[in-house]
């Protein structure tokens, strides 16, 4: 039982789009993980410090703040915190970009859930 405690992660979520941030916080949460959902990328920053995430998972095209703009205060704040992006319209150009400010991986929507288990159980 404790590989499966190890296992748990502490998930900041953000996503515009609330049926896609109810839909990952109900599997990662009944996956075991402790996810924080937030539909407003601004209100997210201002948290990760309290929440302390294992993983930040966040949408690329959002109001305000884009998913750029997440990965860039992560950056310069909290460069320890690894990135999964997001997004159902990046184009190459824009996902060579997320890897090159060293996102973990980019997920197209709709991706497989599984995915993006895998990915946050690598660490």
């Amino acid at each position: 039982m404790e590989n499966l405690d190890q296992q748990k992660k502490k998930l900041l979520l953000i996503d515009d789009e609330e049926g896609v941030l109810q839909a990952l916080s109900l599997l990662l949460g009944a996956l075991g993980h402790q996810v924080f959902p937030f539909s407003d990328p601004v209100k997210a920053l201002q948290e990760v410090t309290a929440i302390s995430p294992d993983w930040i998972i966040t949408d690329l095209r959002m109001p305000e703040i884009d998913g750029f703009g997440v990965i860039e205060k992560r950056n310069t704040e909290y460069p320890h915190i690894p990135v999964i992006l997001i997004s159902g319209h990046a184009q190459e150009d824009e996902i060579e970009k997320a890897k090159s400010l060293g996102v973990k991986a980019v997920l197209q929507k709709p991706f497989d859930p599984s995915a993006l288990t895998s990915l946050i159980n690598q660490d």
